[in-house]
């Protein structure tokens, strides 16, 4: 057993080695840390961070956000007393996504160390990434995670061994108990990987891989049915609500169809006649959902005061638009997306993203006082490093978002005929997955949902670069067929095949 385990630290050694793994995390780690002495400050979002913030401090775990983040901030900040310690943490979840993206070219697209690297700390230094270590939000560590849930698919796809299907499972429901952003995407990599994997390789491969499609398809299947339905539950029992993945669902669910509501759709739910008489603005301008949620005029207010159960009612009313919604979808989706460009909406959405919305409310300069000594009063409006990188990273985020189909398609295009092949058409999948999510879903602009697209667009053009200027010698090294008798893709023993050399 010792000289098995021996044998095995030898070989992650011997792999380290060959990827290059410590150097690139010396010099993203140096690079977070020369970043993270120059500002330190926590940041605050109104009122998602309030919500979090109490979550922690043993006040109700939020409802409509991811409760699994007030828990992170009760293991870490609480016992210390130090929301910078919690941005630390988060500047580390920052370190492990960059060095996730380089692992990633290097091991499963073959780039060389340089660009590799040079994607890396461009990852490291993205404007989104940067702010939301900073931030009291869940995006640093939902990124963190996204991330990690490509690699293991990844992994799958390259060497077909069973033991992965749970670990995607489990961190696919992980990155989504953070940010539901992507979770169609994450739902279907997850259930239907081996599916995926068959589909997506070439040659001598996929004989062997029928033969065991069907366990391999059960297996992916029963782990995500169990950990999504099981995060249900567990969302369900500290929301005291219907399972789902937010305790809220129903409520979200009439803010996406809020146009096509109509009265008949409130029947049986004993709200009174005339609840979308005194709507403040129009129901069926889509640019008004978000109003239609949070307004004082809105519908959800006006739901409030004329329904005796206004969540169930919600429920009800959404379920019954959401049927007329489907033939809206898109023109909703090109009238929100529309916004980005407009400069008045964009502007006061990065101000609202970067904290700057309304007053300091006295529940969160009351708790960050009490509980963290941290007057927030002297950082909340006050420019930083990080505030000031990520107000002026609009157009990036925009481009990283919009033009995230297109980079998808060139890649698939320009690695038709690689050996690599199989693992773009999962990452191109993937990141169309979350554009479509994005763009046909969000009832509102918000800079920050934007913040998974910069890490999977690097990862894709640092591919697309490396393959550009290849040495042809080098490129045609890459092509050569694999054995076609080989096992599930070449796994018998369990072990980690080595990734082939890097040009």
């Amino acid at each position: 057993m010792n000289r098995q385990r021996l044998f095995s630290v030898g070989r992650l050694i011997a792999a380290a080695e060959r990827v290059q793994l410590l150097p690139a995390l010396l010099a993203i780690a140096a690079v977070k840390a020369l970043l993270l002495m120059a500002d330190a400050n926590p940041r605050f979002f109104l009122w998602d961070s309030v919500t979090y913030l109490q979550g922690a401090i043993g006040g109700p775990l939020p409802r409509d956000r991811s409760f699994l983040y007030s828990l992170v901030i009760q293991a870490v900040a609480v016992p210390s007393h130090s929301l910078p310690l919690l941005v630390a943490v988060q500047t580390f979840a920052g370190v492990v996504s960059a060095l996730l993206l380089y692992l990633i070219l290097r091991i499963f697209f073959n780039v060389r160390f340089g660009v590799a690297l040079a994607a890396g700390l461009l990852c490291a230094v993205c404007p989104s990434q940067l702010f939301y270590e900073h931030m009291v939000m869940a995006e640093a560590f939902g990124g963190m995670i996204l991330l990690g849930f490509v690699a293991l698919a990844l992994a799958y796809m390259r060497d077909g061994r069973a033991f992965w299907l749970p670990l995607v499972a489990i961190a696919g429901i992980l990155a989504v108990s953070f940010r539901l952003n992507g979770t169609a995407i994450i739902l279907l990599v997850s259930s239907c990987l081996p599916l995926l994997s068959l589909l997506f390789l070439q040659g001598g491969a996929r004989g062997p891989r029928v033969r065991q499609l069907a366990s391999h398809l059960a297996l992916a299947l029963a782990c995500t049915l169990v950990v999504h339905a099981g995060y249900r539950q567990i969302v369900a029992h500290v929301a005291h609500a219907k399972p789902g993945y937010i305790g809220t669902e129903g409520l979200f669910l009439l803010g996406f169809v809020a146009p096509v509501v109509e009265q008949k759709d409130f029947r049986g739910t004993g709200c009174s006649g005339d609840v979308l008489t005194n709507l403040k603005r129009p129901l069926q301008d889509p640019r008004t959902r978000e109003y239609q949620l949070w307004g004082e005029g809105g519908l959800w207010a006006a739901m409030q005061s004329d329904c005796p159960q206004p969540e169930s009612a919600a429920d009800t009313v959404a379920q019954r638009a959401s049927g007329r919604v489907l033939g809206k979808v898109l023109p909703m989706a090109l009238i929100t997306v529309a916004q980005y460009f407009d400069d008045t909406e964009a502007t006061w959405r990065m101000n609202s993203d970067l904290g700057r919305k309304g007053v300091l409310p006295l529940e969160l300069i009351d708790i960050t006082t009490r509980f963290f000594s941290f007057d927030v009063r002297s950082i909340a409006f006050t420019d930083t490093l990080t505030s000031v990188w990520f107000e002026h990273s609009r157009w990036w985020l925009v481009a990283c978002f919009l033009l995230a189909p297109l980079i998808a398609l060139t890649l698939l295009w320009r690695m038709r005929r690689d050996a690599d092949a199989a693992p773009a058409r999962l990452l191109a999948l993937i990141l169309c997955g979350m554009f479509c999510t994005q763009f046909l879903l969000s009832p509102v602009i918000v800079f920050r949902y934007l913040h998974p697209f910069p890490p999977l667009v690097i990862m894709c053009v640092a591919t697309l670069l490396a393959r550009r200027y290849l040495p042809r010698s080098a490129e045609n090294r890459h092509v050569a067929p694999e054995p076609p008798d080989r096992p599930i893709h070449g796994a018998t023993d369990g072990a980690v095949p080595a990734p082939s050399q890097p040009a």
